[in-house]
C-alpha cells in the first residue's frame, strides 16, 4: 500500500517528497467527550483516516504526505463532560507555527490544514491567515465535513452534515474502530439535533458550553448509524479532500490586481 504517513517514512523520502513538491497536510483534532457511546479519540481518529485516505487518493497527480495529527485542539466547551483535555488559542496557534516552520524549512510549500473539530474551524482559518502572512507559503485551512458537506448530506437520515457523536461519526467510528462503539442502547443516548444555542440575535456568536444544550454530551441520533454508512462516509470525505488537493487553484498564489495607483496617489509597495 502506498506510504504517505510522515511518521512511518524515512528522512531521505519525506526529503525527496518535498523536492518533488508534495502537499503536507496538517490534521488537527481534538481529545474530548462523545457521549456515553463513543471514545474520546473520535474527532482526532476521523481525521487522521480522512487525511490518509484523502492523501492516497491525490497522490498519482500530486504526491501528498501526512503527518501525524494534532490530537488536542479548542475544547473548552467539552470540558463540563469530563474525558476532554483542552489547548488555548495561543498555545494552538504557537504549535502551528512551529510545524509550519519546520516545513518550510524543509522545501515544502504547499500545505494543508485538515480540521475534524468544530471547535478548531475558525481558529484553522484564523492561523492559515497569519501563517501565510508571516511566511512565504500557501496554507489552506479547511473541514472536511464543510468541504464535503453536499455529499456527506446524501448519505445521512438524521441530519444534514456531521454532528457531535451523532450518526455520522458513529457510524464511521463504526466502521473503523467497531469495540470502542458501544451499541448496546444507541436510541437512548439521542438528543435533537440543535446547534442553536452557540447563536444570539440573527447572526452574532455567543459562547455557551456544550453542556447548555445536551444532558449526555451527544447531538444527535446515534441510532441511525452502521458500518456500511460509515465506510461510505469516509470515502465520501476522502474523495473530496483528494479532489481540494489535485485542483491546481488551490495552490494558486496570490495576485495583485492594482494598478500604479488611483487619485493621483501611488499604492505603496
Amino acid at each position: 500500500m502506498l506510504e504517505v504517513e510522515w511518521a512511518r517514512l524515512k528522512a531521505h523520502e519525506l526529503r525527496r517528497l518535498a523536492s518533488d513538491g508534495a502537499v503536507a497536510v496538517i490534521p488537527v483534532a481534538a481529545m474530548e467527550q462523545h457521549g456515553p457511546h463513543l471514545p474520546v479519540q473520535v474527532d482526532s481518529r476521523l481525521a487522521t483516516e480522512v487525511s490518509v485516505r484523502a492523501a492516497r487518493k491525490a497522490f498519482d497527480r500530486r504526491p501528498v504526505v501526512v503527518l501525524p495529527v494534532i490530537w488536542c485542539g479548542l475544547s473548552e466547551h467539552h470540558m463540563p463532560f469530563g474525558g476532554t483535555i483542552t489547548l488555548n488559542h495561543s498555545t494552538l496557534h504557537q504549535v502551528f507555527r512551529c510545524i509550519v516552520d519546520s516545513l518550510l524549512r524543509h522545501g515544502f510549500s504547499d500545505l494543508l490544514i485538515l480540521n475534524g473539530h468544530g471547535g478548531n474551524i475558525v481558529a484553522s482559518q484564523a492561523i492559515a491567515q497569519d501563517l501565510s502572512l508571516e511566511y512565504d507559503a500557501t496554507v489552506v485551512a479547511a473541514t472536511y465535513w464543510l468541504e464535503a458537506a453536499e455529499e456527506l448530506g446524501e448519505l445521512l437520515e438524521d441530519q444534514s452534515n456531521v454532528l457531535h457523536a451523532g450518526e455520522a461519526e458513529t457510524s464511521m467510528m463504526m466502521a473503523l474502530e467497531p469495540d470502542l462503539v458501544d451499541a448496546s442502547d444507541l436510541p437512548a443516548n439521542a438528543v435533537a439535533a440543535d446547534l442553536g444555542f452557540l447563536q444570539a440575535g440573527k447572526g452574532s456568536f455567543r459562547w455557551r458550553s456544550l453542556a447548555h444544550a445536551t444532558h449526555n454530551g451527544v447531538i444527535g441520533d446515534p441510532s441511525k448509524a452502521n458500518a456500511e454508512k460509515g465506510e461510505r462516509l469516509l470515502e465520501a470525505a476522502a474523495q473530496t479532500i483528494a479532489a481540494l488537493i489535485t485542483d491546481p487553484d488551490t495552490w494558486v498564489g496570490p495576485g495583485d490586481l492594482r494598478g500604479n495607483g488611483t487619485g493621483d496617489v501611488p499604492f505603496r509597495r
